[in-house]
């Protein structure tokens, strides 16, 4: 038990390493200059992963802040920042690993003389664009001074306090700036609740040593999504007491599924994975000083990514998202993950293929063990993870379209619990596994192409320029 604690908090420590601080864009001053002098704590954690692997699949176009403390009741939070030049920000609240609360970038309320560019018809390259979110202990009711709140979890039975973390998120900057979106780390406000115009002290650091045994009791749990059945690859939306500290636009109880995709695969053939239809998407990479801000009719991001027990990253094209997806004329997208396993003469043979064929390229992890180290304990396949983003009211091709499983075991889930035609239409992601040979000289992996190649990006939504 020993072994896997030590995996469990080397894991956490590299992936929620300390990062440098995102630098400003012009046009607008800093957060902090303007508070200077308020009593500010510091973030526990800022993470943009150029790497990554399981238990914690994050997305390469994601960067991430994390503030782990405990409360016991008597103190909020005002965290003061600017909306990103990126696809999306949100700000989550999690108790033990579940989504608690959230916040997404449009429903936040902009400062006093700022917008939002997240609002349609706002200008996205808007020069005011400041926020204020209020982090509050469970039951307070807020006063006016309190904006966009959201609430910590209530301390369990028998305790005075509570372990919150609450995590902002910034997914796909635009092209140019780094990865937490062109604008200063938000700063963290303390205030005494019952006199909230009295700033209070910053909390330790027990709080993140906490986090850190919550990610202790996965291993004992964890049912990956079903294996692929006579060759066909299906994708299933995890349970959320399978994923800690899943992303999410709301409560979730321990009856509850993710806004994610999981489609599990064996670690020594071609996976081949195929989008009929590719999203509308919010496309944020030729943004000018006039365009307005459109939500698209699809999902404002869209990505595919690789994980397992292998470490990757941006430079083995482990996650493809947003405009990086490369289309057919009729707005599909082909997807072929090749195992790390594989000769270099049958990759190269493999990356051709796809290429000429207009498909998408992305590694295959390994199997091995979840947590790195513990080689007896649990091991997992390599998986796919698909995610799509604030996807419009009605949208067909929503990942919550999709039938939640509430058995004993994720992994034989039935077949009815796949994404399908069914529930997602068109929008569904499928999946064929191939052999290298069936897939360079035979039919397998093909007969989803219907068009020509074209240029990336068919998917994406007009901005509104």
């Amino acid at each position: 038990m020993k072994v896997l604690q030590t995996a469990v908090v080397g894991i956490l420590t590299l992936v929620f390493a300390s990062s440098p601080p995102a630098q400003s864009k012009g046009g607008s001053s800093s957060v902090a200059a303007r508070i200077a002098g308020a009593n500010s704590c510091e973030w526990t954690r800022e993470v943009a992963p150029d790497r990554v692997r399981s238990p914690v699949q994050m997305d390469i176009h994601a960067a991430y802040r994390i503030f782990a403390f405990q409360s016991d009741g008597t103190i909020g939070y005002r965290v003061r920042g600017e909306f990103p030049y990126a696809a999306f920000l949100s700000y989550t609240i999690y108790n033990h690993g579940r989504l608690y609360e959230a916040l997404l970038d449009h429903e936040i309320y902009p400062d006093q003389g700022s917008s939002n560019p997240f609002v349609p018809g706002e200008l996205v390259h808007a020069a005011n664009r400041s926020y204020t979110v209020t982090v509050l202990p469970d039951g307070t009711v807020p006063d006016a001074s309190m904006v966009n709140p959201i609430f910590m979890p209530p301390p369990a039975r028998h305790s005075d306090l509570v372990t919150v973390v609450l995590v902002q998120r910034i997914y796909l900057p635009e092209p140019g700036e780094k990865r937490y979106g062109g604008v200063d780390a938000p700063t963290i406000e303390p205030f005494l609740v019952s006199d909230p115009a009295t700033p209070a002290a910053c909390p330790g650091d027990d709080g993140f040593g906490d986090v850190a045994d919550q990610f202790g009791s996965l291993p004992s749990h964890l049912s990956q999504s079903p294996l692929p059945r006579r060759g066909k690859i299906e994708f299933y939306r995890p349970p959320v007491t399978e994923v800690p500290f899943a992303d999410g636009d709301g409560f979730q109880d321990k009856h509850d599924c993710t806004g994610y995709l999981m489609a599990t695969v064996y670690p020594d053939r071609l996976a081949v994975i195929h989008l009929p239809q590719v999203p509308a998407f919010f496309d944020n990479t030729d943004i000018s000083s006039t365009t307005t801000f459109v939500e698209p009719e699809g999902v404002r991001y869209l990505s595919l990514g690789s994980y397992g027990a292998t470490v990757m990253g941006i430079v083995e094209n482990e996650n493809i998202g947003g405009p990086d997806v490369r289309t057919l004329t009729d707005g599909s997208a082909t997807f072929v993950a090749i195992p790390v396993g594989f000769t270099i003469a049958d990759i190269a043979a493999v990356t051709l293929k796809a290429d000429q064929l207009g498909y998408n390229v992305m590694p295959l992890a390994q199997y091995g063990p979840l947590i790195p180290g513990d080689e007896e304990g649990a091991q997992i396949n390599p998986f796919l993870i698909y995610r799509n983003k604030v996807a419009a009211e009605g949208f067909p091709g929503d990942i919550k379209n999709v039938a939640c499983f509430q058995g004993t075991s994720f992994s034989h889930a039935p077949r009815v619990y796949a994404a399908s035609p069914a529930n997602m239409g068109e929008y569904a992601p499928t999946g064929i596994e191939c052999s290298v040979a069936d897939f360079l000289y035979g039919a397998c992996g093909q007969n989803f192409q219907s068009s020509r190649p074209q240029s990336r990006g068919a998917g994406r939504a007009k901005d509104g320029k």
